[in-house]
Formats: structure tokens, C-alpha cells, sequence
């Protein structure tokens, strides 16, 4: 019966301090990277910005080149949208769509995730000299 009673105590123990780590962890987290890039900032600028150039530098659209995507609007414009269906478990449903353009500096995107989980997260890309 005591080793039962430690066994308990002893899981207990160890879910009490998940629960109080949990408290004390961001809820929040970024993610960056940085890459130079030597072209005029114009140049990365413009490439940047467009959708359809992303699918030549996603990891996503790498993982599954099978995946089926749909653009809508003007690339590279506020407003332009692309969204993809995978084929994959890795890639599976979501969407992108460009909501603000400070013009050669910053690109903001609303990045939307359906599938296998709902999400929506702030992506952008900054462009800068050195």
C-alpha cells in the first residue's frame, strides 16, 4: 500500500509542476531569420513581395511540390491572396494574404493555417541596406 501511495504522490508531484511551469512560460513566441542577400534592396524588395515568388523559397511548397495553390489579385499588391491544399500530412490547408506594403522597406501578411490545425499568425519581410 506505501508503494502505491508513493507512486501516487510521485505523479501527482510531477503534474503539479507542469501546471506551475506552464503558468511562468510565454504564451507568445517569434520567429526570425536573416539573410543578405548581395542585389540591390529594390531588387530583393520586389521579390519579396510577390506571393507566387515565395513558392520558390518555402520550405512548405518544398516539402510538397504536388500541392495545388490558387492566387487571387494583384501579386505583390495589398490584397493578393494565395491559398494551397497539400497532399501531404506535412502540408495540408491554409491561406496568405498581403495586408500592408510600406513600399521598398516592409511586406505584412496574414498567414492562416486550416488544416490540421486552426492558426492565424502576423508574417512580414523587411528588406534593408547594409
Amino acid at each position: 500500500m506505501r508503494i502505491v501511495k508513493r507512486i501516487l504522490i510521485g505523479i501527482i508531484s510531477i503534474i503539479l509542476l507542469a501546471l506551475i511551469t506552464a503558468l511562468f512560460i510565454p504564451k507568445d513566441y517569434n520567429v526570425e531569420r536573416e539573410i543578405i542577400i548581395n542585389k540591390p534592396k529594390a531588387e530583393v524588395f520586389n521579390f519579396v513581395k510577390s506571393l507566387k515568388n515565395q513558392a520558390k523559397f518555402s520550405t512548405w511548397e518544398q516539402m510538397d511540390p504536388t500541392m495545388k495553390s490558387e492566387y487571387k489579385g494583384i501579386d505583390g499588391t495589398v490584397g493578393s491572396f494565395h491559398s494551397w491544399i497539400g497532399n501531404t500530412n506535412n502540408v495540408e490547408e491554409g491561406s496568405q494574404e498581403i495586408i500592408s506594403i510600406v513600399e521598398g522597406e516592409r511586406v505584412d501578411i496574414e498567414l492562416k493555417f486550416i488544416k490540421p490545425f486552426e492558426s492565424t499568425a502576423p508574417v512580414y519581410f523587411i528588406t534593408d541596406s547594409i
